[in-house]
């Protein structure tokens, strides 16, 4: 009898130690992220060795917003250097200066131009601002707050008073088009919607646990004129800010069309009461499921499809530009080869695996260029003459 309670004993304790770190692994998959940064660091997109000899550092990136997103602008056709633009540029509307020390990319917009929230005794009650003469004056989210936003001149930046219209974007003329409108040089100035909160203690963040809806009693929407400094429409950064809007629009299509049927004046991240929540898609470990087997993890199409709306774009920038030197691979040209790779990029890698996804990425960029230099159907010969010329 001792022998078997002995015995039990060390099986019990085999099976706590199991529970413990199966647990421990379920609250740590939180941490890791998908379309946002994850577990991999940033290096210089010039930087043309193998994975192996280049130099990372801070800060973490996104394996869609940096990596494949550098990947799918050259198979587009533009040059290496545009295309490091275009990807540090993705990357940068959510980190700010890239790389954090001695910043290559980064943003120069005067903070002297940014809107400020207008008084609350200014405020007109509304639908999201219901009692105005009650709420505190404090402003509790669209604030310039210089311990908040990334950078002073950082207009993208998720705290700041454009963070929803760049990072939580409709599909839609005053949000995602306007954005895009700007990118295509079709409008000159980009105009933006602002979103202002008033009343709560708690600033909000993105990496909050609260309900931004519960705390905040009151919200004011405006548009004004972005002050972008100097980047320009029709760049190639102002693509890259085009290109993660558009992925963060995939990304959080299902929180936007929640918030939109609960009335919400925009969609955020929130905390909810367990998958009966009507703002169930807008958990705060969503982001968690974005890769992986279809089967087990349905959310993996909806980042398959945004992946390859990523490419539609590049693709539409390129067939009306004079900057790229190739003609873009077309997705299922070449054996279906982008396609197949997008779709393995997505579901055969789960998101705990960054490192993955970026020798996936680094592969498609190496036969892109291999690709597109080899096959004369790809070849743009006046497209160099002006480099001849110099």
């Amino acid at each position: 009898m001792k022998r078997y309670r002995h015995h039990l004993t060390l099986t019990s304790l085999a099976l706590s130690v199991f529970l413990l770190l199966a647990l421990s692994s379920l609250f740590t998959l939180p941490s890791v992220r998908a379309w946002s940064e994850e577990n991999i660091d940033y290096f210089d997109p010039l930087d043309y060795r193998s994975l192996s000899q280049r130099d990372t550092v801070s800060p973490t990136v996104s394996s869609i917003h940096f990596d494949l997103v550098g990947a799918l602008a050259i198979a587009a056709g533009f040059s290496i250097t545009d295309a490091a633009t275009i990807q540090a540029y993705s990357q940068a509307t959510d980190s700010g200066p890239l790389p954090e020390e001695h910043p290559i990319y980064t943003f120069d917009a005067d903070p002297a131009n940014y809107p400020v929230a207008p008084p609350i005794s200014s405020v007109i009650t509304s639908t999201i601002c219901p009692s105005p003469s009650t709420t505190a004056a404090n402003v509790s989210m669209g604030s310039t707050d210089s311990d908040l936003m990334a950078c002073p001149g950082c207009f993208t930046d998720r705290y700041g008073p454009y963070g929803v219209f760049f990072h939580m974007p409709h599909n839609s003329a005053d949000e995602l088009d306007a954005i895009h409108d700007w990118t295509w040089n079709i409008t000159d100035t980009l105009m933006g919607k602002v979103t202002f909160g008033y009343g709560s203690d708690v600033r909000f963040t993105w990496k909050g646990i609260s309900n931004v809806y519960e705390t905040t009693p009151c919200f004011v929407q405006e548009i004004h004129a972005v002050d972008t400094g100097s980047i320009q429409p029709g760049s190639m950064e102002a693509l890259g800010i085009y290109l993660h809007s558009l992925g963060d629009n995939w990304s959080h299509q299902e929180c936007i069309a929640a918030a939109d049927a609960q009335g919400k004046p925009f969609a955020a991240h929130v905390t909810v009461d367990g998958n009966d929540d009507p703002l169930w898609p807008c958990r705060w470990s969503d982001h968690k499921f974005e890769f992986g087997d279809p089967d087990s993890f349905p959310e993996s199409n909806r980042t398959f499809s945004g992946t390859l709306a990523l490419y539609d774009a590049l693709v539409d920038f390129a067939r009306q530009s004079n900057r790229v030197l190739y003609r873009p691979i077309p997705v299922t040209a070449e054996e279906n080869h982008i396609y197949d790779t997008l779709y393995r990029f997505v579901h055969t890698t789960s998101a705990l695996r960054p490192d993955d996804r970026r020798v996936m990425a680094d592969q498609l960029r190496s036969w892109a260029l291999d690709t597109r230099e080899s096959n004369p159907a790809y070849w743009r010969p006046w497209a160099f003459l002006p480099l001849l010329l110099q």
